[in-house]
């Protein structure tokens, strides 16, 4: 196997096969800019309602809809909010998180992603009025000025899996530099950073990457980078000043799960300092019923159903309680007890207050009390 030698960047990075470009997107500078950068790919303009469905439905006519629309790049424009509360889950504990969804759909094809299910356009979209994003972004948090708050992308497609043909991650820095009151959060999987470490950071920027145990990461997500890459690009970024935050999210009960975990736990505070983690977030694996059969029919070899799920307070399937109460403490028992991880800010995603007591030692009082106890690192 050849080596990746040099920069720790992008290797193989996300471009499409064929790109769609709204008619309303032509004038964008985004859309100028992407166009550029992908060169001669292929690429329609959509002038009308009609030839987007006809499209869709080409897509929707391939064997696999999901795996074709990934090669597929739709540059449109917003008409909803580009800014929203993270929805988090009835019935659990939130962390007040604020979402920025400025693209949809990942390149990425992890067997347990939610969005094959929760989407309904197959393709990769992103959104070119970014004007209008600036001008929301200052409305919202003009409204809550001097209120700490934590605000990232990444919720409904990957972070950085664009940012070799847009740029945006440098003006999104630009941006919340003028915003010291706000954390703002990029999250990957991937290792395509060659622009962040052009770009001198700002304070209360955090990069964060979605991590797993290195079984689950080459049976599981397909297309990802391994987790040795993404933590050798969290070092870089380390050493460019960068703070940085790390998700294991799912957690996967799997053979061998507590040995796995241990080893990318070791190798993630031999790479990064616990002085530049912002926090480190815990979420177990949980989807709804109907993503059940979607994932048999993508991934009929995969063996993250092989267990026992019981349906939660927000209806999607989880390991029952002893279960997850296991994989929550041992996870945070292996990064808490060694000196390097004592003081990282934990928390859980999507969990219980039952949970929260069990394994963290207290129960949030609300979504801002998770918030907060995350601000004490700043």
């Amino acid at each position: 196997m050849r080596k990746n030698r040099g920069r720790p960047g992008s290797r193989n990075p996300y471009r499409p096969e064929r790109v769609l470009i709204d008619v309303r997107s032509l004038d964008d500078s985004l859309t100028r800019k992407v166009l550029a950068k992908l060169g001669d790919v292929p690429r329609d303009i959509i002038r009308n309602p009609g030839e987007k469905k006809a499209a869709l439905a080409e897509i929707k006519n391939a064997p696999d809809p999901l795996s074709a629309g990934k090669k597929i790049l739709w540059l449109t424009v917003q008409r909803g909010k580009f800014v929203k509360a993270c929805p988090c889950t009835p019935g659990y504990v939130g962390c007040n998180y604020v979402t920025i969804n400025l693209n949809l759909q990942c390149p990425l094809d992890c067997s347990y992603c939610i969005l094959q299910g929760y989407l309904s356009e197959p393709w990769v979209t992103l959104y070119t009025n970014i004007k209008d994003l600036w001008s929301e972004l200052d409305e919202f948090l003009d409204r809550r000025k001097g209120r700490y708050l934590r605000v990232g992308t990444g919720e409904l497609g990957d972070s950085l899996a664009l940012d070799h043909l847009t740029g945006l991650s440098a003006e999104f820095f630009s941006y919340f530099r003028r915003r010291p009151e706000v954390d703002f959060e990029l999250k990957t999987k991937t290792v395509n950073i060659d622009c962040l470490l052009e770009i001198e950071p700002p304070k209360n920027a955090v990069v964060s990457w979605s991590l797993n145990t290195e079984a689950m990461a080459q049976a599981e997500e397909s297309g990802a980078p391994s987790v040795a890459r993404r933590l050798k690009a969290a070092r870089a970024l380390a050493a460019r000043g960068y703070r940085l935050g790390f998700h294991f999210d799912p957690l996967i009960r799997h053979y061998g799960w507590k040995r796995g975990y241990a080893a990318v736990i070791s190798a993630l505070f031999k790479n990064v300092p616990a002085s530049r983690i912002a926090w480190i977030s815990l979420g177990a694996l949980r989807f709804p019923h109907s993503l059940k059969k979607v994932i048999e029919e993508r991934f009929p070899k995969t063996h993250i159903l092989s267990g026992e799920f019981v349906l939660g307070k927000d209806r999607k399937l989880r390991y029952f309680r002893p279960e997850r109460n296991d994989l929550f403490e041992t996870v945070a028992w292996l990064i808490k007890r060694t000196g390097e991880g004592a003081n990282v800010p934990l928390y859980l995603c999507m969990e219980s207050p039952e949970l929260w007591r069990d394994v963290m030692g207290w129960t949030p009082k609300g979504k801002r009390s998770v918030q907060e106890s995350l601000s004490l690192r700043r």
